[in-house]
């Protein structure tokens, strides 16, 4: 009896600290599910022609965590799978049911740091606010679907070691702001480059930690033809990144960086769209596998004919050891499993780091020069980061390797774009003289290139036929 009511006394306490939230203060701020985009203050960023901005959304039911700022211990669990734990801001009151597919959902600000952790297999919702100091997990091994807006606020995180999935019949944003320390929106704007340290076991890009950045493990764009999720702000995957449908937009400034050692890969009919100033890139720099993949029938765009670029968009692209540098077996790989043997060991001459059999598409605003630029991503972290090497053998060597990004390249269309930092040989065809085709037009070759003789450029490779090391590619 005695355990009985201190029980009920427990949960009387939590209902009455969430029912004392206050509701209109919360919802009055500017959320996913009401973002004011006229408050400049808040949307100063914004041109107007955004696709989400124009977004019709049918009023739904908003739901609001009941304890922010609480952490939940053993003895005082207080669990989101609880539907007194969450406030419907409709009522004021306990909702009487969780969160679903259909429900906007507001985690606030708090003073303290605490979690919101859903542990189901799989979770979805429709817009999704994380307030400063709160993190969203969903963690229980399934997958987490949003089919509406996304806005972690500074000091707000998700976390989802799954697949992280954008779905629906809707344009969207996905809004993480920068670092308020402004080092890596500097980098960004003023294309710096990230060098190369030894010493340093996190990439830069990474700096301020897997938790605090990163919004998945893997990411998923299923959206319905001709629709969109726009990343707006500073937005990262930690691993593989599917384009399966719909577009994919990196806003203007805005930056999208997968840190694993996966390519972002872009389906047939699928889109990737670079806005002013963007660029979608690895966080580190690429040996096993490649940044890009991008299938036939898919496309990657510096902005599109009716928000055309006034400024040049970025395709990111890392580097691989083109100048066939001798780098030493590794002897102590980590993990300590066995050391990686033979003459190319990841590290060798062989390979790019892009197979681009989609079409590439620059729309320049008239009157300017602006490109879709294919170019090196300016991130140099020593070989793919935690998935890399870190022996000193390898250290020695990388930073003698040049940064000039290799391709593979049998699109059909490329049109307004231009190519930097390429080796001789940087583009790898099966067909030497591809940049005469028809539906190559206003392609250009930047300073940064070694050359800007198509004919030094292109390389072609026959199928089965392998790439070997040769003067008239490789040298610098």
């Amino acid at each position: 009896m005695k355990n009985t009511l201190l029980a009920l006394i427990t949960i009387s306490s939590f209902a009455l600290q969430a029912s004392a939230l206050d509701v209109k203060s919360i919802t009055a701020k500017p959320t996913a599910d009401n973002p004011q985009f006229a408050e400049k203050k808040a949307w100063g960023m914004l041109v107007g022609d955004e696709y989400f901005t124009k977004q019709k959304w049918k009023k739904a039911r908003l739901l609001i965590w009941g304890h922010p700022g609480e952490k939940a211990t053993r003895k005082s669990k207080i669990d989101p799978k609880d539907p007194a734990n969450w406030i419907d801001a409709a009522t004021g009151k306990a909702a009487d049911s969780i969160p679903d597919m259909d429900t906007d959902i507001i985690i606030p600000d708090a003073d303290k740091a605490y979690t919101v952790a859903m542990g189901m297999k799989n979770f979805a919702c429709r817009h999704l606010t994380i307030g400063k100091n709160a993190t969203f997990s969903v963690e229980g091994g399934g997958n987490f679907t949003v089919f509406g807006n996304m806005w972690n606020r500074h000091g707000g995180m998700l976390m989802t070691w799954r697949n992280l999935t954008f779905a629906g019949g809707s344009d969207t944003f996905v809004r993480q702001d920068w670092p308020e320390d402004g080092r890596l929106k500097k980098m960004h704007d003023e294309r710096l480059v990230a060098p190369y340290d030894p010493k340093e076991k996190t990439p830069f890009w990474m700096v301020d930690g897997r938790r605090h950045r990163s919004i998945t493990t893997y990411l998923v764009h299923a959206k319905t033809a001709g629709k969109s999720t726009e990343l707006v702000g500073y937005v990262r995957s930690l691993d593989e990144v599917g384009i399966k449908s719909g577009t994919l937009i990196v806003g203007r400034n805005s930056r999208f960086v997968s840190m694993g050692p996966s390519a972002v890969t872009v389906s047939k009919g699928a889109k990737v769209v670079m806005m002013d100033g963007a660029i979608c890139c690895h966080g580190q720099n690429q040996f096993v596998n490649k940044d890009w993949s991008i299938a036939p029938g898919a496309e990657v765009t510096g902005g599109t004919p009716d928000r055309p670029l006034k400024r040049d968009a970025y395709f990111g692209v890392g580097y691989r050891n083109w100048t066939n540098l001798p780098v030493p077996d590794a002897s102590n790989h980590k993990k300590k499993t066995k050391p990686q043997t033979g003459p190319k060991c990841y590290y060798g001459f062989e390979g790019s780091n892009a197979r681009i059999q989609g079409d590439l598409i620059g729309y320049p605003a008239k009157g300017t020069e602006a490109r879709l630029v294919v170019g090196w991503q300016r991130i140099s972290a020593g070989g793919a980061g935690n998935w890399g090497r870190r022996d000193e053998a390898f250290k020695k060597v990388f930073p003698n390797m040049p940064p000039k990004i290799t391709i593979w390249v049998e699109s059909p269309r490329i049109e307004n774009v231009r190519f930097d930092d390429l080796h001789r040989g940087g583009i790898l065809t099966p067909k030497a003289d591809i940049f005469k085709s028809k539906g190559w037009k206003n392609v250009t070759f930047g300073d940064a290139c070694l050359s800007k003789d198509p004919k030094e450029l292109f390389r072609e490779i026959k199928k089965g036929q392998k790439q070997t090391p040769d003067k008239k590619y490789t040298s610098i």
